[in-house]
């Protein structure tokens, strides 16, 4: 894909993701980048983002990464037509759908965005978890392929929202970085959790006649 494309429209599917049925100029619509971003998805994404400030985000690679839409009209059958616009999604005081922007072989600006927040992520996780071998990008690389091999296999498309949101929110199974990286093992029965061998006794409550003629009226 690239900025040939004046205008396209889109329709609303039923798990509220937005698909593309046409573009302008003939442009060829490469199945695997069919998904585009709603500004809704695009605040998401923009909280998930805020965390990789501190590892070196950078916001041009963001900018560059999507083909900016404004909406131009609504149609039937929860379709809408879009135009293309230059402005820039980060500075923009109107609401943008965002179209990956690929250039040809699933490289350009948007596979460099991918590269650039796995790899943010990684340095995330490797502060914040005390992991006895770091962990590199290959890990959620192959992560993310075991993820959707079975949407593939079935002939399903991944939509680009859910690639991005499952990078930035990607955590190895047994941790949980919001306590600081402390080893959570994973139990299939959750009465392992269970306290055992351990009594608790109700405190003792005085009660005064009035009370608990009250008690008994409301409990007769």
């Amino acid at each position: 894909m690239s900025e040939k494309i004046e205008w396209c429209t889109v329709k609303l599917n039923d798990n509220g993701k937005w698909w593309l049925e046409k573009i302008s100029n003939d442009v060829s619509i490469d199945t695997d980048y069919a998904g585009i971003i709603d500004p809704r998805q695009f605040e998401h994404i923009i909280e998930l983002v805020s965390p990789l400030g501190e590892y070196g985000f950078r916001n041009d690679l963001m900018e560059d990464a999507f083909l900016k839409f404004r909406i131009l009209s609504e149609l039937p059958n929860n379709q809408v037509k879009l135009e293309f616009t230059a402005t820039k999604v980060l500075s923009s005081e109107e609401p943008l759908f965002l179209l990956p922007n690929i250039l040809t072989d699933n490289e350009g600006p948007y596979a460099e965005f991918i590269d650039h927040i796995i790899r943010l992520r990684v340095k995330l996780l490797n502060e914040l978890i005390d992991f006895k071998v770091p962990m590199n990008m290959e890990e959620i690389e192959e992560s993310m392929r075991e993820k959707y091999q079975e949407k593939y296999i079935e002939g399903n498309t991944v939509h680009v929202f859910d690639e991005i949101v499952d990078i930035l929110e990607y955590t190895p199974a047994g941790y949980d970085i919001v306590k600081h990286g402390e080893f959570e093992e994973e139990h299939e029965n959750r009465e392992e959790y269970l306290i055992e061998d351990e009594t608790f006794e109700a405190d003792e409550t005085d009660w005064d006649d009035e009370e608990l003629q009250k008690l008994e009226i409301a409990n007769p």
